[in-house]
């Protein structure tokens, strides 16, 4: 076996999760004391403007396991926005990112990196069916990924989740994409780096209930559709052709019954009118949301800011009483 150190850094958003960290954190310590001794590994949590006991909680985990950094956000940006922070902090060869509510399990880690050492550079995970999911959300989930594979320029996989390890290389040329509204699943499927799969069974969360409301859920793949298809702008095209097809057709069919001497029923024109001016508007919002898109890009705003991070950069040459300075908040040795 070779005695080259590899670095490990493992990435865990946490948005108001302060009843299940110090469980999530006790199996992730467990798996990580039980890697190779080849392995040194980070934990970097990303509490993302949690209004609960999250960030004192990560203090509290912070004094006890020297692993650990946190990094606090100044309001809740996102999870993708807070997995993107974590992925600019971390130093490691391979990345982690899992989330903390024990749905995604520790305990793969090990043969994540298995798939890497093989030599790829993305190992993915796919969720196998999840028997606790409602009926509606699975229907939901399903048609969101069957709609992004035919729509979408790049592959989607059906079941991928945000449980992923990266090779330095990869998260290096992720964190080169600019992009505000990120749909980090689609992106790293861009990359087209060699990448392997592992399935998983989706755990129970390990406490409180899941963040991602219905309307979370739509704006996630809203950005999802609109940040990998121009589908939707062609779509207003397809629809525009058809309509002056349509129109032509109606204009023929009228001309002859009005030779005929028939009379033209006011009914069809106004259906004709509400549908095409419905389309119009339709075709006018599709436009506006990519305009709305490239507005947000363009203010080149930051995708998160930090309030709180530990270790403190500015500070970690600094010493309290000939040791390393404590997580703010933290209980003296």
């Amino acid at each position: 076996m070779s005695a080259t150190v590899r670095k490990l850094s493992v990435i865990c958003p946490a948005y108001e999760e302060e009843a299940v960290l110090p469980r999530f954190h006790a199996e992730l310590s467990a798996v990580l004391d039980s890697l190779p001794a080849e392995y040194e590994a980070e934990v970097y949590y990303v509490d993302d403007g949690s209004t609960d006991g999250t960030l004192a909680a990560l203090r509290r985990i912070a004094a006890s396991d020297h692993r650990v950094h946190y990094l606090s956000l100044s309001r809740n940006f996102g999870h993708q926005a807070a997995i993107t922070a974590g992925l600019e902090h971390a130093t490691g060869d391979a990345i982690i990112t899992l989330d903390s509510d024990l749905q995604h399990p520790p305990s793969l880690i090990p043969t994540l990196l298995e798939k890497w050492r093989e030599g790829h550079d993305i190992v993915m995970t796919l969720r196998e069916e999840d028997p606790d999911l409602g009926p509606i959300k699975r229907v939901t989930s399903r048609a969101f990924f069957e709609v992004m594979r035919w729509l979408s320029e790049t592959e989607m996989r059906i079941a991928a989740s945000d449980y992923r390890l990266m090779s330095r290389r990869a998260v290096d040329a992720l964190l080169r994409f600019p992009e505000t509204h990120r749909f980090l699943r689609g992106m790293v499927h861009w990359l087209g780096f060699s990448t392997a799969t592992v399935r998983f069974q989706v755990a129970s969360r390990g406490a409180g209930r899941s963040k991602f409301t219905f309307r979370r859920l739509f704006a996630f793949a809203i950005d999802a559709l609109l940040s990998f298809s121009k589908a939707p702008l062609r779509l207003s095209f397809v629809l525009g052709v058809a309509f002056v097809l349509l129109g032509a057709m109606d204009c023929g069919v009228q001309s002859i019954r009005t030779i005929r001497g028939g009379v033209q029923g006011w009914e069809w024109v106004l259906a004709a009118v509400l549908v095409m001016g419905g389309c119009i508007l339709a075709s006018l919002g599709l436009v506006g949301e990519y305009v709305g898109r490239i507005y947000e890009q363009v203010k080149g705003r930051p995708l998160y800011l930090l309030k709180e991070q530990w270790p403190d950069r500015m500070a970690q040459s600094k010493a309290i009483d000939g040791r390393q300075e404590r997580p703010p908040g933290s209980a003296a040795a």
